[in-house]
């Protein structure tokens, strides 16, 4: 804010006696504090941080607002300590006699129970505290939609904790700590789900058995040895033009490339089989040894990882006449213990192996944050043949880069191949594909494509195939007005701005008003049997929010986020692609490595300028009838008002390309 806008300060005598007369102009605008104040009540609670990146304020504007914010809401406190930023605090008063919004959808008798359960043993002030933020959110979307502001009843905080933790909501130890002193029983220390001691603490305080939660499943071996078993479907014209492209470059040695297909058409597939082909002619049949034939797979989740894991398994059981192949999973739990299993990974790398992991694990190996790691390191350097990076446009951030220097700058040529359906880094403003690939092609040198098979126009080409599914663009205008401080007019917008951009984004458009508007084009469709709808909100509450809100009508809807238990998050969207779960909220976790083919609706309420997030996000619906998908999917980009400079955002980019000719409904 320019200093024109704070007094002066005065240069002579005369006028320094009278200083005290003049008072200091404040250097916030009103408009600015309702703002502010609107955010807070809408969500619960607003953190410093995301106050700082939404608005654009400075330490001397924060304490001003924090001033004239507690001064001006007297229902408004401080955040908690660490956090800062503001809190709705406890609002005083009864809560109704009936609830006004009925008796929410309750899809099972398990959930029933709970509810009621909860409702018997804790009073409003606790299930108010378990809740947290959420209460004001539901709070909020009720006073928009009726005008009267109330409290929530306690069947109404119950449904809500429910719907937000699902049968999890023990391994909160304060939930279990409240039940347990209810009822007068020991309470577990900690919470091993679906074991003994969960089950009995249900069974004692009276709550259905499936809030004992889902055990977790005995872990996966680390290693298999693969030879062959059953058959896989061929690949199409395209893939095998793309898999022999890949496949002629990896036969000299030390060679780069980056394959690239759209989302949905199979490059895990084309790659493994391409390694499977590169492997077995380097693979001596008769001394059954090979050099430097091992392949080291990066996927920055275990979700991707154990996705690429399973394609090897099915691709060396389906084959015949190959080189056999050790399959490590070298992520999270699996072979963590270096010096139990060092002695076998050395054994895997003296022949045909891949190794499976995330970037981070390679680099603590790297930087000797594990203890072990030297000599696995050194035997890794000696053996590895092939570097392969999917979701190859994150290849040039620095952890990757560190991996690339790690590992290939020794005297053995390695080959390095990313894997990626957008082949560019950078966000850009008018779509420059030679910008945006710059540092990619440094490290990758060659784009293989299947331009051959399907033309100058992939996307279209595979959609006339059956491929991957038409989409159907449609646009809800929502109410919400945005303005971003500080957005770059000229030039492309660094990662750095594009986060900060997303995050600030997310805090304004996460706000009842505009989630009831998103709410009302979608219960159509929600109530219709065939559909099925993914959402994808702005933030973790908007997606929590929304999924009550569905309920509330009647809709078969669930959460996820990335505090859902894995187990727990594989039964929702087991449910979900059955179709008893009709809407599947969530806010990022549902972006990569997750494939429920059947999604007829993509619910875009979350504003992004990435284009590599929104093409992510909407891959997610676009597998055709020949993969098991649909022939369309209905894409709703949500379409907000914005003042100031406005950002150039994902969605524009993806319809520029997807289609050329869309004019916005």
């Amino acid at each position: 804010m320019s200093n024109d806008d704070t007094w002066m300060l005065p240069f002579d005598n005369a006028a320094q006696s009278s200083l005290s007369l003049v008072e200091p102009q404040p250097r916030l605008s009103h408009d600015l504090i309702e703002e502010i104040e609107r955010a807070v009540l809408d969500k619960g609670e607003l953190s410093k941080s995301e106050i700082r990146d939404a608005w654009g304020i400075d330490n001397e504007d924060y304490s001003e607002l924090q001033e004239r914010l507690l001064e001006k809401n007297q229902s408004i406190r401080k955040g908690r300590r660490k956090i800062g930023g503001f809190a709705v605090g406890p609002r005083q008063g009864r809560p109704p006699r009936e609830d006004p919004d009925g008796e929410l959808l309750l899809r099972t008798e398990w959930e029933r129970r709970a509810v009621q359960r909860l409702t018997e043993l804790l009073s409003e002030k606790q299930l108010k505290d378990l809740l947290g933020p959420l209460v004001q959110v539901i709070r909020r979307a009720r006073q928009e939609e009726t005008g009267v502001d109330r409290n929530a009843t306690k069947p109404q905080m119950a449904t809500a904790l429910v719907l937000q933790h699902k049968f999890d909501l023990f391994c909160e130890s304060k939930a279990r700590e409240l039940i347990a002193r209810a009822c007068r029983v020991e309470c577990p220390k900690r919470w091993h789900p679906g074991k003994d001691t969960a089950i009995n603490f249900v069974i004692q305080t009276g709550f259905p058995r499936d809030m004992a939660g889902i055990p977790t499943p005995d872990i996966l071996p680390d290693y298999e040895y693969l030879e062959g078993r059953f058959r896989l479907r061929g690949l199409r014209d395209f893939q095998i033009e793309v898999k022999d492209a890949l496949l002629e470059r990896l036969r000299t040695p030390g060679e780069r490339a980056i394959v690239t297909l759209p989302t949905g058409a199979g490059k895990t597939r084309v790659a493994v089989e391409a390694i499977r082909d590169w492997s077995t002619a380097r693979y001596d049949i008769v001394a059954k040894t090979t050099n430097t034939g091992t392949i080291l797979w990066l996927a920055h989740t275990e979700e991707l990882c154990e996705q690429a894991y399973t394609c090897f398994k099915q691709v060396w059981e389906a084959s015949e006449n190959l080189c056999p192949l050790f399959l490590v999973r070298f992520w999270g739990r699996y072979t963590e213990d270096l010096a139990k299993h060092r002695e076998k990974l050395q054994q895997s790398m003296s022949g045909p192996s891949a190794l499976i992991s995330t970037p981070q694990r390679i680099i603590n190996l790297l930087d000797g944050h594990v203890q072990g790691s030297e000599p696995v390191v050194g035997h890794l350097r000696h053996a590895l043949g092939l570097l392969l990076v999917d979701e190859a446009h994150r290849a040039a951030a620095p952890s990757y880069r560190r991996i690339l220097t790690g590992l290939t700058s020794t005297d053995l040529p390695v080959s390095v191949v990313g894997l990626t359906a957008t082949p560019f880094r950078m966000e850009y403003v008018e779509d420059d594909p030679e910008e945006g690939t710059r540092e990619l092609k440094e490290i990758f040198r060659k784009l293989i494509e299947p331009s051959k098979t399907l033309g100058a126009n992939p996307r279209q080409k595979l959609q006339e195939m059956r491929i991957l599914a038409r989409p159907v663009l449609e646009t809800i205008q929502t109410p919400t007005t945005i303005r971003i401080p500080d957005v770059p007019t000229e030039g492309l917008l660094s990662e750095e701005d594009s986060e900060r951009i997303d995050r600030a984004m997310a805090v304004k458009a996460d706000n009842a008003t505009r989630r009831l508007a998103i709410l009302k084009r979608l219960l159509p469709l929600a109530q219709k049997p065939d559909y099925s709808i993914l959402y994808f909100g702005p933030t973790v509450r908007d997606a929590e929010c929304m999924t009550y809100l569905l309920r509330r009508e009647g809709i078969t809807a669930a959460v996820v986020s990335g505090d859902t238990r894995e187990v727990t998050r594989r039964q929702v969207v087991a449910e979900f692609k059955e179709g008893t779960i009709r809407v599947l909220c969530n806010c990022e976790v549902l972006t990569t490595g997750f494939d429920a083919p059947r999604v007829t609706h993509i619910v875009m309420a979350r504003p992004t300028v990435s284009r590599v997030l929104y093409e992510q996000i909407i891959g997610r619906g676009l597998r055709g009838p020949e993969f098991g998908g649909t022939e369309t999917c209905v894409i709703l980009d949500c379409e907000d008002t914005f003042r100031g400079d406005r950002p150039p955002l994902g969605y524009e980019s993806f319809r520029r390309i997807w289609q050329p000719d869309f004019r916005s409904n």
